[in-house]
């Protein structure tokens, strides 16, 4: 498992866990890197903090980070509901615990009572009164055994819970920071996706212009073209028109060719 990068605001707590590997620090005995004190009390949160987030060995917290969401919540749920009915029972024998020790308390006084009031009429020997004194300690030592026993049942179920507790803070932890790095990248996809269309609408921009252009020119070609047929049957009917003038010369010329030679003639004739 690659090292997790130590950050330049780490506590102890996450040095220890980040630099955790199993072929380096397998064996070792856990050390939770507590920054309790001995005054400290759980009054208050961060003692409470500080001992939840440093109380597993780093196997077991990496065992957990590698359980999937689904499996995750799971856990907690039939933990959770596990852990809230123990102590339902745990509350529920305690407070029947709780009346028969007051029965109890009472018994020994009606029965202290009676010994005294027998030890006065000097009916009860010592052998007796010493005998029903042991009756009374061995019953209330039994009720502390028990006592003792649920409030070791209560700690562990505490425990367990607060353990799950601070497993569902880490992953809410990676969570959060797997939300972050979503809308992250959402901003810059869409701070990318912004470029491209401003890109294309330059590029559409830089199109329409040169189509606007190459309009222009293609209206200039036609205006030239339209201009140069005008010119060029202007020149036709010229050319024509000229045409249509040296027919006439010609056929004036061979009008007048017979007539100039008979002209000629008559004068010859007349000299």
């Amino acid at each position: 498992m690659p090292q997790t990068p130590i950050g330049p605001k780490d506590t102890l707590g996450d040095i220890y866990y980040k630099t955790y590997t199993e072929e380096a620090r397998g064996d070792a005995p856990h050390q939770a890197p507590w920054g309790l004190k001995q005054k400290d009390t759980f009054l208050e949160f961060g003692p409470c903090r500080d001992w939840f987030l440093n109380l597993f060995p780093p196997g077991e917290v990496n065992r957990q980070r590698a359980r999937t969401h689904d499996g995750l919540y799971h856990a907690f749920v039939v933990g959770e509901a596990n852990t809230r009915a123990a102590n339902h029972q745990i509350v529920r024998e305690w407070r029947m615990m709780v009346k028969e020790l007051e029965k109890t308390k009472v018994a020994f006084a009606e029965e202290k009572a009676k010994f005294d009031s027998e030890k006065k009429s000097e009916v009860w020997g010592r052998e007796g009164l010493r005998s029903k004194l042991r009756a009374a300690e061995e019953l209330l030592s039994k009720e502390r055994a028990e006592w003792k026993e649920v409030c070791k049942k209560d700690n562990q179920r505490t425990f367990a819970a607060r353990s799950k507790i601070t497993d569902l803070e880490a992953q809410n932890a990676t969570l959060i920071k797997k939300v972050e790095d979503i809308e992250s990248d959402k901003e810059r996809v869409e701070a990318e996706l912004k470029a491209q269309v401003a890109s294309r609408d330059k590029d559409l921009h830089a199109k329409d212009v040169e189509i606007a252009e190459l309009k222009r020119r293609l209206r200039e070609q036609t205006d030239k073209s339209e201009s140069l047929e005008i010119d060029l049957e202007a020149e036709r009917v010229k050319a024509a028109t000229a045409e249509e003038a040296k027919q006439k010369a010609n056929e004036a010329r061979d009008i007048s060719t017979p007539a100039l030679n008979i002209a000629q003639t008559i004068t010859l004739k007349c000299n």
